[in-house]
């Protein structure tokens, strides 16, 4: 179901229109639509560029919340109980998940440590957290605080990456039983029953309707002036403002487009084309086995798990670590050349391919996720250990970086550039 594409009113909205909350600004090509009214089970899209606007859930709060409880329970196990044990030459080792973080800290690189911290342990709590405490503090905790807690979901949730993880520990599964005994522990099924929960939880969460439960008065947008309209890119908001406003529902800085986004781009996509190529070359971890050291790259990895017989996995690591950061790396580029050059053509290709960088681009942790998994586990000095080295760090750097690059570009610059070309 396609949203009416109708201009949005500039002064007085039409007779029974709730002002702001009936209008979406699509976040990807900038059209002003009306949002339909609310049908439980329907979806509203762009007529322009087919991008949601709103999945209209049944059941908008009991059904979501009894997920992230259900999470919350699985969360906290995987916090408290052993990940994974294995056993070598007679000796045992056992790792929960902050081992790796922790081991990699020990080994001199605590940005990756941080990293792995963050997006494992950190991020995933808080968005639980978050959705918890708005769903169930409804009605119960000051409405101003929950709205402030609210903004911080949608920017949170890339950053919390057990999906990828649990891909990263697949991956390291397969080199651990080529030297040691391995036995899966009760964080492993936590983790399985978190993601999937957490799933459940946002597959039946509807953000419109929780930021409209958030004000049921339905907040007045900002008067008619010498401004524009503009969306909140928090809370969808629809407003009229002059420069440097504030939402009147969220109190988030309004500005008609993401400040300096293509400068800001390019610098972020510079400094990763920067440090893709010593990714690649360098060494990624020293494995020691039966004191003989070998250094492993990416695409020694790839090759090894191909020799073993595992081409699924092979694929998978050589896309993920290879094939998507450089695609990430040359579609924004072509995007952003696209913009500035002010180009008219394949407007909703390209629309498309920026939303499929956005998306994949977090996959691409799965080899920094396997070497924390490795680093934590083997650690039997001469006989088995796993050391990462500079390209780790090259290759974090790199994900990283055209993450950010990614999200400080506007879509809708794109689509401003062309209607601007004569």
């Amino acid at each position: 179901m396609s949203a009416s594409t109708d201009p949005p009113p500039d002064s007085a909205p039409e007779p029974n229109v709730v002002p702001g909350r009936d209008w979406r600004e699509c976040p990807h090509c900038g059209l002003f639509c009306r949002l339909p009214p609310r049908l439980p089970g329907f979806a509203a899209d762009c007529p322009r560029c087919g991008q949601s606007l709103w999945r209209m859930r049944r059941a908008r709060i009991r059904l979501p919340l009894a997920y992230a409880l259900a999470a919350a329970m699985f969360y906290v196990l995987a916090l408290t109980a052993p990940f994974l044990e294995i056993s070598a030459f007679g000796k045992f080792s056992l790792a929960r998940l902050a081992t790796g973080p922790v081991q990699l800290a020990g080994q001199g690189y605590s940005s990756i440590a941080a990293l792995v911290f963050a997006v494992t342990l950190i991020a995933p709590g808080a968005k639980l957290g978050i959705l918890i405490t708005t769903l169930g503090g409804l009605n119960r905790l000051p409405r101003r605080f929950l709205i402030w807690l609210l903004r911080w979901y949608a920017p949170l949730a890339p950053w919390a990456m057990i999906d990828v993880y649990l891909l990263g520990f697949l991956v390291a599964y397969t080199r651990l039983t080529t030297v040691a005994s391995v036995h899966l522990d009760t964080a492993v099924y936590a983790l399985i029953g978190f993601m999937l929960s957490m799933s459940a939880a946002e597959a039946n969460l509807d953000t419109e309707a929780l930021w409209r439960a958030l004000d049921p008065a339905g907040t007045q947008p900002l008067p008619a002036g010498p401004g524009r309209l503009v969306s909140c890119p928090d809370c969808s908001l629809v407003s009229h403002i002059p420069e440097d406003e504030r939402c009147p529902r969220c109190h988030a800085h309004l500005t008609a487009r993401k400040p300096e986004a293509i400068a800001r781009a390019w610098a972020l996509l510079l400094a990763s084309a920067f440090l893709y190529v010593p990714a690649n070359l360098l060494p990624f971890m020293d494995f020691t086995h039966l004191a003989r050291t070998q250094d492993y790259t990416i695409m020694h990895g790839v090759f090894d798990l191909g020799e073993a017989g595992l081409w699924p996995l092979a694929l998978l690591v050589f896309f993920a670590s290879i094939c998507i950061p450089l695609g990430k790396l040359l579609v924004l580029a072509y995007l952003l050349i696209a913009t500035q050059c002010g180009w008219t053509q394949n407007l909703e290709a390209r629309t498309r391919a920026y939303r499929v960088i956005d998306f994949i681009g977090r996959w691409s942790m799965i080899d920094v996720f396997m070497v924390s998994i490795l680093v934590a586990l083997l650690r039997f000095g001469v006989l088995t250990s796993v050391h990462a080295d500079t390209g780790a760090v090259c290759f974090a750097s790199v994900v990283v970086l055209t993450i950010f690059a990614v999200n400080a570009f506007d879509p809708r610059l794109m689509w401003d550039s062309a209607e601007e070309t004569p």
